[in-house]
């Protein structure tokens, strides 16, 4: 059984909606850990998702299990609460272990009865808190990929990409039990990703509803109108080639095609549409989460 000691030090990590969460702060309560903060934000009806992860001195990660609270549709307010059962999760409150707090918030998107990420997934850890192996060089991508191994990337291995675009991943890591969404979410399957396309009006026109209203090459921005943002990330080939940054994004689905691909979905510069493919699973793409 892990040990906790509370209380060394508190760091609080947003991405997207910087500079909105504060006074971050967590304490046992009997045997709770509670977890506080406050959300603040112009907008009353913007709305966030937090998910918690502690980190101990040698780097490794518990993604509490247990907990409850003001983790989904979090509205701007004061106060906020999250409460983790560290004993239902197997952790005691006695002893000593360093510990930090991060808050991650995800935006997220309400499109018809599904509530969709709005940025492609750029996490380097599994829900579990292993971490997922970076493959930078064309050989180690392709290695993975024949050896059926989990890897992730920048585009053109630039952090900068990573952060305007997210990670790309291979299918292996997409389907891996560890868990490649945040706790809360999952990878869409291929049935859900149609019931998206068609409460947009079906594939031909649901594309640009989908696309983002800017970053897209040779004016092929969309109209963004579903809040999707779709963004085009590229995509990395099963030999480690990055190809079209700026001309198309592809986002996998949990499903399989065969023994060696996987379906996922597809937007292009010049088209309105978005397509149903089906693609190797050595190949990189982005990943978007929806809410279980």
């Amino acid at each position: 059984m892990k040990s906790l000691f509370l209380f060394l030090f508190v760091t609080a990590a947003t991405r997207l909606l910087s500079q909105t969460i504060e006074n971050v702060d967590f304490r046992a309560v009997g045997k709770t850990i509670v977890v506080s903060y406050d959300f603040l934000h112009p907008k009353a009806d913007t709305s966030i998702n937090v998910a918690l992860v502690f980190k101990d001195q040698q780097g490794g990660s518990i993604v509490p299990k247990s907990i409850s609270g003001d983790l989904k549709n979090v509205k701007p307010g004061e106060g906020k609460r999250i409460l983790w059962d560290v004993l239902e999760d197997g952790i005691s409150l006695s002893g000593k272990y360093k510990v930090e707090i991060s808050i991650e918030v995800f935006k997220s998107v309400r499109i018809g009865s599904q509530v969709w990420t709005a940025e492609n997934l750029n996490v380097d850890r599994f829900r579990n808190g292993d971490p997922i192996p970076q493959a930078k060089t064309d050989e180690e991508w392709k290695r993975a990929g024949e050896n059926q191994q989990p890897a992730w990337c920048n585009y053109g291995n630039d952090s900068k990409n990573g952060e305007s675009y997210g990670k790309l991943y291979n299918w292996y890591a997409v389907n891996d039990r560890r868990g490649l969404a945040p706790q809360g979410w999952h990878i869409p399957s291929d049935a859900e990703w149609t019931q998206l396309t068609d409460f947009l009006g079906g594939e031909s026109i649901a594309g640009a509803k989908m696309k983002s209203t800017s970053g897209w090459k040779d004016n092929g921005n969309g109209t963004n109108t579903s809040g999707f943002n779709g963004l085009p990330g590229g995509y990395r080939d099963i030999y480690g080639t990055f190809n079209y940054i700026g001309y198309l994004g592809g986002w996998w689905s949990s499903a399989e095609s065969n023994t060696s691909g996987a379906w996922c979905r597809a937007l292009y510069c010049d088209l309105g549409s978005i397509f149903r493919e089906y693609n190797n699973k050595e190949v990189g793409l982005s990943v978007r989460c929806l809410r279980d």
